[in-house]
């Protein structure tokens, strides 16, 4: 996602052409609530967990550098896309609250 020069992504899972869409979009809808520019960015790391059968679960790390100061989100989910979903949310809400 080299789309947004602000944004890390660590050890995320390759996704298809839709599924890649979603997450550019929600990334899109997250930038343009909290400005995240200049020295300012966003680190998401992802670790998948397999127990046994053929589903993953995702486990989203977030961490926020905004004007100084660390703003941090975790979730844990089944489905990728929803589950960034909800940790950018949590950090939308923690940064809005600021």
């Amino acid at each position: 996602m080299q789309r947004f020069k602000n944004l890390e992504l660590v050890h995320f899972p390759e996704v298809d052409e839709i599924d890649k869409t979603l997450l550019i979009k929600n990334f899109e809808n997250f930038f343009e609530k909290v400005s995240v520019d200049g020295e300012n960015y966003l680190k998401v790391s992802s670790k998948e967990y397999s127990k046994g059968g053929i589903r993953k679960q995702h486990e989203l790390k977030a961490q926020l550098y905004l004007d100084g100061k660390m703003f941090f989100a975790s979730e844990t989910g089944w489905k990728l896309i929803e589950t960034t979903q909800n940790v950018l949310k949590k950090l939308e809400k923690e940064a809005t609250k600021k």
